[in-house]
């Protein structure tokens, strides 16, 4: 059986991306360290060097924050000189102030606030649980898919996923709520789980990380938990989110 990991961009939501998110949004609302730079020209080298990664891994960060909306798409433009009122959303400029004041706490390190960096973590895990409800693609009929429902859904009827069948899923499962699909997607787990079907890394065809970048990051938020590494995992559904799964279900 050939099977396909939904598409991603090659990096997952961790505290050290959030970090280096946060950073790079700080280095472009800086003239100073923009310093007439522009993106298509010295920027990129520029913030790699800052963070310690290269113009690459700087890339697939913009472009992460664009799928996050934190900038713009298309705002950074490759020959302008990038300005905090042309290339941020609302959501950007929101966490970007969020930013500011956690690290201004964290330097003044006063006992007091404890509690209200907690609360500003609160916010940043409430943000990004909120883009990956709305994240969403289109598969190649143009319909519409969010990877978050699906796989909620599938966590739930089933009680768990194991790696397989996470795969399984994202192969299947190509639009919101298709029943056909879901059938299909049943029996296909059915099989599987009575020993029918047998499946190796070879059967995974495109995107073999999906479990590690898209299911990586609906662990991250608070959606799901998993035990075990690599092809010994089992997903479930993460205690203490059933009220917020419940409203993205009846959606």
């Amino acid at each position: 059986m050939d099977l396909r990991g939904w598409k991603y961009e090659g990096r997952k939501i961790s505290d050290s991306l959030h970090v280096q998110m946060l950073t790079m949004m700080e280095i472009l609302n800086d003239p100073a360290q923009v310093n007439g730079r522009t993106w298509g020209g010295s920027l990129q080298t520029y913030i790699g060097d800052e963070l310690g990664i290269s113009s690459g891994q700087v890339r697939t960060i913009k472009r992460m924050m664009e799928e996050f909306n934190l900038l713009k798409k298309g705002a950074l433009n490759r020959s302008d000189v990038p300005s905090r009122d042309s290339i941020y959303t609302k959501n950007g400029e929101m966490l970007l102030d969020l930013f500011a004041s956690e690290k201004l706490m964290k330097e003044k390190k006063y006992s007091s606030h404890l509690e209200q960096i907690k609360e500003i973590k609160s916010i940043y895990k409430l943000y990004y649980q909120g883009v990956l409800i709305e994240y969403n693609f289109n598969n190649d009929k143009g319909d519409k898919l969010h990877p978050l429902k699906a796989t909620l859904k599938a966590v739930r009827k089933f009680e768990h996923l194991d790696y397989w069948e996470w795969y399984i899923l994202n192969t299947i499962i190509t639009q919101d709520d298709n029943i056909d699909e879901e059938k299909e997607l049943e029996k296909t787990i059915t099989e599987y789980r009575n020993g029918k079907i047998k499946l190796t890394e070879s059967d995974i065809k495109e995107y073999s990380l999906s479990h590690s970048y898209v299911l990586g990051n609906f662990v991250h938020a608070g959606f799901l938990k998993i035990e075990g590494r690599k092809e010994g995992i089992k997903i479930f559904i993460e205690s203490g989110a059933e009220e917020i799964i419940n409203n993205i279900l009846k959606q």
